[in-house]
C-alpha cells in the first residue's frame, strides 16, 4: 500500500463530502444564518446535534445569546443560496435568508426564522457549548424536527441533501458536482 501524506490544514477534506445544514440563530428580526457542514447527531436519547462553529461567527454569538438555533437543510438547486449565506456576514446584511434568495419562515419552538425552501428542519435548544480548537462544539437538543410533504429520510428519490464536497463545491448523493 502506498499513501501520500497530505497537508494538515487541508485534513477535514478526507471526511467530504458533507451533509449541509444552514444554521439559524436570533430572532426574527435580528439574527443571522450560514450553512455548516460540520454537522452530526451526537445522542438519540435525548436527541442531540453538535455543530462545529468559529467563534468569530456572527452566528455563533447569536447563539451564545438566545441559546437557541435551526438547522435547515436545503437541496442542491439551492447551491448558490447556501453559498452566498457563508459568503457574507450578518454583521453587514441584515435580512440573510430574503439576501440569499430564500423565504423565512416562522419556526414552531425557537424564536428566529427558518428557511421555507428547507427540505428538513430541526430546532435546538443549546445545552452545551465546548471550546475545541478554532472552533466551538455547539450541542443542541432538537426539540421539534420535521419534513417537508412528501420527503422521507432515508428514501433517496424524495430526501436529497446538499453535500458539500470543499470551498466552493457542492453535490448530491450521487455523482453531480456542481461548481459556485
Amino acid at each position: 500500500m502506498q499513501f501520500e501524506e497530505i497537508d494538515l490544514s487541508e485534513w477535514h477534506y478526507i471526511l467530504h463530502p458533507r451533509p449541509v445544514a444552514i444554521v439559524v440563530s436570533g430572532d426574527w428580526e435580528n439574527y443571522s444564518a450560514m450553512p455548516a457542514s460540520w454537522v452530526t447527531p451526537v445522542s438519540r436519547k435525548p436527541p442531540i446535534a453538535a455543530v462545529a462553529i468559529a467563534r468569530s461567527r456572527h452566528t455563533y454569538k447569536l447563539i451564545s445569546k438566545y441559546r437557541e438555533f435551526a438547522l435547515c437543510i436545503l437541496g442542491l438547486e439551492h447551491a448558490k443560496s447556501i453559498h452566498m449565506l457563508g459568503s457574507v456576514s450578518g454583521r453587514d446584511v441584515r435580512d440573510k435568508i430574503v439576501y440569499a434568495g430564500l423565504s423565512k419562515a416562522r419556526a414552531r419552538k425557537i424564536s428566529c426564522p427558518v428557511i421555507a425552501e428547507s427540505l428538513a428542519i430541526a430546532e435546538c435548544l443549546l445545552v452545551k457549548d465546548v471550546e475545541a480548537g478554532d472552533h466551538n462544539l455547539v450541542l443542541g437538543e432538537v426539540l421539534t424536527a420535521y419534513v417537508k410533504t412528501g420527503v422521507r429520510p432515508l428514501n433517496t428519490e424524495s430526501y436529497s441533501p446538499t453535500l458539500h464536497v470543499g470551498r466552493n463545491r457542492y453535490t448530491k448523493p450521487g455523482t453531480e458536482v456542481v461548481e459556485v
